[in-house]
């Protein structure tokens, strides 16, 4: 089961691995995307398990050797000792044409068990607006750090991708519903005009937000919240409230 220290040390770790990213890879090169964006540059309450960015420049081998130099870096072991982490074991289980992806334990110093993690590069050709800037001051001022800049997925993208992710995945995820509901009421951003491939994904998206039960909510979600946030949303009304919104507003684009 998540707590609240495990997710914070978690982020710790994507912001020190984001801030090393950009003094060793072209920001040009990779767009942050999925939990990471919605939560360092939207202010989303909910905390993500992994680090997931689009590749859309250089090649596979030059990627895997920047990141294999940055994780022995000295600078990222020093800011890593600073957030009272060390790295315990690295693994790249997968480095293709189309995905690379690193997996990590981390070991909080005076913990019992190491938490895990993972950071993942997808070369899709994900063709969404996207825009360079720092992440949110009230993300990384708990960690005293200074904030990474990177390109990150605009509102609108996050909003197309998500509904897309609701209705395709093989096993639908209640993360999706909470990103959507925190995208559509707290941007003001409006998807529209929808490429065919969201249009067609429409359907699906609305019909999962009204299906997916309060368990998967509180087993998925809840637990990547802080204590405050579960008080408040960690409650089968406020998923019920969550869920009808995003149908009704993803019915509104369906028009």
């Amino acid at each position: 089961m998540a707590t609240h220290a495990s997710v914070e040390a978690i982020e710790a770790f994507h912001l020190v691995f984001l801030k090393l990213l950009e003094t060793r890879l072209d920001r040009a090169w990779y767009v942050v995307k999925g939990g990471v964006n919605l939560r360092a540059w939207f202010g989303s309450a909910l905390y993500s398990e992994a680090l997931d960015l689009d590749i859309v420049r250089g090649q596979r081998h030059a990627l895997e050797e920047k990141v294999d130099r940055l994780l022995v870096a000295p600078a990222f072991n020093t800011l890593l000792a600073s957030q009272r982490l060390s790295l315990a074991r690295t693994a790249k289980p997968k480095q293709t044409e189309t995905t690379q992806r690193w997996k990590f334990e981390i070991q909080p110093l005076g913990g019992p068990l190491p938490l895990h993690t993972r950071v993942e590069f997808s070369r899709r050709g994900s063709e969404e607006e996207h825009v360079l800037e720092a992440v949110r001051p009230e993300i990384v001022r708990p960690y005293g750090l200074s904030a990474p800049t990177a390109n990150h997925y605009t509102a609108r993208a996050a909003i197309r991708q998500k509904i897309e992710a609701l209705a395709g995945r093989a096993e639908p995820q209640a993360r999706d519903i909470w990103d959507l509901d925190h995208l559509l009421r707290t941007t003001g951003a409006d998807p529209r005009p929808l490429p065919p491939r969201v249009e067609r994904a429409l359907p699906g998206a609305v019909d999962r937000a009204l299906e997916l039960p309060f368990d998967a909510f509180r087993a998925e979600v809840v637990p990547f919240l802080a204590p405050d946030h579960q008080e408040v949303f960690g409650t089968a009304r406020a998923w019920t409230t969550m869920c009808e919104h995003v149908a009704s507003r993803l019915t509104e684009l369906l028009g």
